[in-house]
């Protein structure tokens, strides 16, 4: 609803601005005739910068005046953006007097009706769906920090009630005692009576079948059943590998399969936008080069090229900017790269920390090798250790390399075996949902994390679940 209201917005924005900047000329009405073009250029931009900056995602958390600077920051990344686009599409080009009136007039309304959306006309937790967790043990415990984490305001917030937890028998209780749902009705009808819309089935053990006719019965009133994976995929966005067993992965794997009608259009997408950022990040390509040739003295080369495994396993040699010293493996031992890693040269920090390293890798998904979003590709050495060590690591080599993904976008660099873990994941997470809308949302909020190194400085801690025998 927001997204779609302030679009209009900035549509309007772009004909109130010429109208003001033309006031009181002759024929000024006549600008209107191609003005719609435009306009719609001016709002396409203006929204996905919004959400790039996750203000669809985080509504009104850090109150009015985080909201204002957060807001204020997202036309400032829109207005970089539309000025570097009207480079490469100068018809589109509105005019600097006309272009400021219409910014100033969209900040104003955009924001204004932001305060009065959240303030006045949206209870946002009666959007909330209503769930019970089946089961007090581990895994509903899993569960519980999940929705509290999410409730206290993490990355998104939470769009669930928890009602309570229903005891089963056999099942430890390693959740609040007050929050055990202790009724003398059956399930369904305890659902019916508190507006229930989901069942969580999290059993530290498997599902007694005693309680399968009470599952059912919710199951065909309509209100929707969900495994603890399930909830987790959907709530996190990973796929829980501690939960992981072959056969659901087996059947629960859609994105392995892709038609080739979409895998041409996914082709042509990296195709066409990489060949555009290579026209529009040429002049900062041109700035690193500058940087490292004048840091190293002229001594070094400016790229370096290493193997790294790709589709299915297959090794191919990615390009990027030298971000580390000459000698960063002279004994030629391959070694994570670390956090305040030594190796790495002042303009080498800054390059890697602002993702500028990985823009010569757009040669790599011209070639065909990688993606524009997709799993991280990883140096052969580390690969053959993290497929033994690591169970379903392989599964990740089913979908094409990116130059950004799922996991850098929520995750942040890795610098070790265990980050590798975790990070396989949100790598999961997109080997199953891939798509050109996931790609699309992976893309706009790689923007934030260039922008502000979120998700650029560390992993964030994940909670593990472990079922009993």
């Amino acid at each position: 609803m927001l997204l779609a209201l302030e679009g209009v917005l900035a549509t309007l924005a772009v004909y109130a601005g010429v109208a003001m900047r033309f006031s009181g000329l002759e024929h000024h009405d006549e600008i209107h005739g191609d003005l719609l073009p435009k306009a719609l250029f001016f709002s396409l931009v203006t929204v996905t910068s919004l959400a790039a900056m996750g203000r669809y995602q985080r509504l009104m958390d850090e109150g009015v005046s985080g909201e204002l600077l957060q807001v204020g920051l997202s036309f400032v990344v829109g207005l970089v953006a539309m000025s570097m686009l009207f480079y490469v599409f100068p018809e589109l080009f509105i005019g600097r007097g006309a272009f400021g009136y219409a910014l100033v007039t969209c900040f104003s309304m955009i924001f204004t009706v932001r305060y009065f959306f959240f303030r006045f006309v949206i209870d946002l937790d009666l959007l909330k769906r209503r769930l019970i967790v089946f089961g007090t043990g581990e895994c509903a415990r899993l569960i519980a920090g999940i929705v509290a984490d999410k409730s206290r305001g993490g990355q998104e917030q939470s769009d669930c009630t928890l009602v309570g937890f229903w005891p089963v028998p056999g099942e430890g209780e390693c959740v609040p005692r007050e929050q055990i749902i202790w009724d003398t009705l059956d399930l369904y009808d305890f659902a019916e009576q508190y507006s229930v819309d989901e069942v969580v089935v999290a059993l530290d053990r498997a599902f007694p079948g005693l309680y399968l006719n009470e599952i059912q019965e919710c199951k065909s009133r309509g209100i929707r059943i969900m495994d603890l994976q399930e909830f987790c995929e959907r709530e996190r966005h990973i796929i829980f590998t501690d939960l992981l067993d072959p056969s659901w992965w087996l059947f629960h794997s859609e994105g392995l399969y892709r038609e080739p009608w979409r895998e041409g259009i996914k082709k042509f997408f990296d195709i066409s936008i990489s060949l555009l950022l290579l026209l529009i990040t040429a002049p900062v390509m041109l700035l690193a080069a500058l940087a490292i040739f004048i840091e190293g003295g002229g001594r070094g080369p400016i790229f370096y090229s290493q193997e790294r495994v790709g589709f299915g396993g297959r090794i191919f040699t990615v390009m990027k900017f030298r971000s580390m010293r000459i000698d960063a493996e002279k004994d030629g031992v391959p070694r994570w790269a670390v956090r305040d890693d030594a190796r790495i040269t002042r303009v080498g920090r800054f390059i890697r920390m602002s993702r500028i390293d990985e823009l010569p890798q757009f040669f790599n998904v011209l070639k065909g090798e990688m993606s524009l979003v997709g799993p991280r590709p990883e140096r052969p050495e580390f690969v053959s250790q993290l497929k033994v060590r690591i169970p379903f690591y392989a599964e990740r080599l089913r979908v094409k390399p990116g130059i950004t993904g799922w996991a850098q976008i929520r995750y942040g660099y890795g610098a070790s075996e265990e980050d590798a873990a975790e990070k396989l994941k949100y790598d999961l997470y997109y080997v199953k949902n891939h798509g050109l809308f996931l790609d699309l949302l992976v893309l706009i909020h790689t923007v934030e994390v260039v922008l502000f190194g979120h998700g650029a400085n560390g992993p964030r801690p994940m909670e593990k679940c472990h079922k009993g025998e």
